[in-house]
């Protein structure tokens, strides 16, 4: 009797682990299916003879690193970069980690000088430039002991040689528009400012330092450009049947690559590399097109963001988010709860909010269980999808 209970609880137990895996692939699958029918794209492998480069990246980044920056492995892959590429075509990076990767590459008609002050100014939260991904981000160490960024910006006319930062960055993202999920996880960054053939770059580096957090339920409210999610404390997916799961991002590193050109205008070219290991028992669910789709996703924001015609100068921006960072707790949840009824009234008849779960994160006790670094956050979006003519929810004094 004994053997025979034990043997259906493990044979039970099976059939759980094999259905969720099958229902987890089944989904990812078809989101892959969808995009591949969207776009056409043919998958097309970025050259081996690259990927010492993208070791030699990764040995420069996190909190043990032992290599030297050396220019000249590198100068392949900027070339790659700088290089035009073939329409709808989607590049994967094979043969240097058990990761998914994808890259995606865009153009920013500015100039470096103003790609820097924005994405990676110590005065400007750097989720700024990619709200529809990142909820939250910090600054928690570097290398050389300080607690800023340097003002990269300075080096760009005077620069003798690579210019290198290191930190480490914790990370909060935003509900992923498949699965509702949401993590946070800490990244160890490496920053090189060089020039490439007379053209100034910044190579952006990320790997992840640990496990994420567990997967919590998040909720997009609207359209997903509009910026506006809602965070739960649950662990598991928005999705029927998978809503317990407990799932994870494992892994990651990114190589983004800032390139500089000047001509009739001066312009920059971002590459972005990813490699990512996320699911669920350790079993990557992750396909090269839902990294595409999220570096497109980063890509098309970050253009919106850094090209928008009323965008204020930094210096305006620095004062106003310099003040919601010294606002006391009280007045931080004060305005929180008035963000918190706007979205009420707002969604008061949307289906997104029809669950139990989703309506009690509209409730003003929400707001008691939110960090200093969720407060803010929420302020700083709102400001700044005001600024740049979005639907906003609150009125942030700041004379």
């Amino acid at each position: 009797m004994y053997w025979n209970k034990n043997m259906e609880r493990k044979r039970f137990n099976y059939l759980r682990w094999l259905w969720i895996t099958l229902a987890l692939g089944m989904f990812f699958t078809t989101a892959t299916q969808v995009v591949g029918s969207e776009t056409g794209f043919t998958e097309v492998k970025v050259p081996e003879a690259l990927n010492p480069a993208f070791e030699h990246l990764m040995a420069i980044t996190g909190s043990e690193e032992t290599a030297v920056f050396n220019p000249e492995i590198v100068e392949g892959l900027l070339d790659f970069v700088a290089a035009p590429k073939e329409e709808d075509r989607l590049y994967y990076v094979d043969g240097t980690s058990k990761a998914t990767s994808a890259y995606h590459e865009f153009v920013i008609e500015k100039e470096l000088d103003h790609v820097l002050r924005l994405s990676y100014n110590p005065a400007l939260p750097s989720f700024i430039t990619n709200p529809s991904s990142v909820r939250l981000s910090f600054w928690s160490e570097f290398g050389d002991g300080k607690q800023n960024l340097p003002q990269l910006w300075n080096h760009l006319e005077d620069m003798a040689g690579p210019v290198i930062v290191t930190g480490r960055e914790t990370i909060e993202n935003t509900p992923d528009i498949n699965t509702g999920a949401y993590y946070r996880y800490e990244l160890d960054r490496t920053l090189v400012l060089m020039k490439h053939k007379g053209n100034n770059l910044l190579i952006s580096l990320s790997k992840q330092a640990d496990v994420s957090t567990v997967g919590k339920k998040g909720v997009v409210l609207g359209a997903d450009s509009d910026w506006t999610y809602l965070y739960s404390d649950k662990k598991g997916l928005d999705k029927p049947g998978l809503g317990w799961v407990s799932s994870y991002m494992y892994d990651s590193f990114s190589v983004i690559v800032y390139y500089e050109t000047r001509g009739e205008t001066t312009r920059v070219k971002c590459g972005a590399f990813k490699w990512l290991d996320a699911g669920w028992r350790k079993i990557n669910m992750v396909k090269k097109h839902h990294i595409y789709k999220g570096l497109e996703r980063f890509g098309q924001t970050y253009k919106v963001v850094a090209e928008h015609p009323s965008l204020p100068d930094t210096h305006v921006m620095e004062e106003v988010f310099s003040k919601i960072r010294v606002m006391e707790t009280g007045e931080l949840q004060a305005l929180n709860r008035t963000y918190l009824k706007s979205i009420r009234e707002k969604y008061a008849h949307d289906k997104s909010v029809s669950s139990r779960w989703v309506a009690n994160l509209l409730k003003d006790e929400q707001v008691e269980k939110m960090d200093t670094y969720e407060l803010r956050s929420v302020l700083m979006l709102d400001y700044f999808k005001r600024v740049l003519g979005k639907p906003h929810h609150i009125e942030i004094a700041m004379q």
